[in-house]
């Protein structure tokens, strides 16, 4: 009971925050739209973009990739799930727009 009442509030808080918030990065021609805390938006544009990289790391056999968006101020990471799709994919498609 000890552990059980703090996950099931965990879990009901992440699910709330995917109905609240189910785009969690959005890109446009001005730039970019990340989940800023709980359930905020901030609009980036892409001249404050450093960087944009995946990061991949093995453990235990399993590959996990995560993608990066460097703004100098802040680090924005999304997972796969966060985002829909591989993390490489997102990252090439941002490039290319970006560009």
């Amino acid at each position: 009971m000890i552990l059980a009442v703090p996950a099931a509030v965990l879990v009901g808080a992440m699910g709330l925050r995917d109905v609240l918030v189910p785009v969690r990065l959005a890109a446009d021609p001005s730039g970019i739209t990340v989940v800023h805390g709980f359930a905020g938006k901030l609009h980036v544009p892409w001249e404050a973009i450093w960087d944009i990289k995946v990061d991949v790391r093995r453990r235990w056999g399993l590959r996990s990739e995560m993608l990066e968006i460097d703004t100098g101020d802040n680090l924005h990471i999304f997972s796969p799930h966060d985002l829909g799709t591989s993390p490489t994919e997102v990252a090439a498609a941002l490039r290319r727009r970006g560009t």
